[in-house]
């Protein structure tokens, strides 16, 4: 079997996003899990769903001062700012892959997202490419994943 992926998609609120920097430049991770469960006496056993679990975190790196750099900080501003014309994003991040000559492609959607953190920022003499990147963290309300 022979797989291949690129060529991958970002959206955040219908924007493509084409100003990636490098290494991850997203990630979308699940601190939660979606259930809970316990054994009680004489082996019984509940399940419970957890909503917490359809939470999803977001992270983007984009090139420092870049239109999706100002993009993505105008957002998180709206929100800081407690502006009345803020509104929490959706995103789509879909993955193209080709496995043995067949595309799928991988979509995961988010919804109701909110900033969870500023952009950090430094100065380094040293070469640091670091410094030339703006990390965006988000945290997503709902979270969906299909494979079409």
């Amino acid at each position: 079997m022979e797989s291949y992926t690129g060529q991958d998609i970002l959206k955040f609120n219908d924007r493509i996003l084409t100003n990636l920097a490098d290494g991850d430049v997203a990630t979308i991770t699940y601190p939660n899990e979606l259930h809970g469960m316990k054994n009680g006496k004489n082996g019984n056993s509940i399940a419970a769903h957890n909503e917490q679990g359809n939470m999803a975190e977001l992270v983007i790196r984009v090139l420092k001062g870049s239109p999706d750099d100002k993009y993505l900080n105008s957002f998180v501003l709206a929100w800081k700012n407690h502006l009345d014309t803020f509104s929490p994003a959706t995103a789509e991040f879909t993955k193209v892959i080709s496995v043995d000559n067949s595309i799928t492609n991988e979509i995961t959607s988010l919804g109701f997202i909110v900033p969870t953190r500023s952009v950090d920022t430094k100065d380094n003499a040293e070469g640091d490419t670091e410094q030339a990147v703006s990390i965006y963290n988000f945290r997503a309300g709902t979270s969906a994943r299909a494979l079409s």
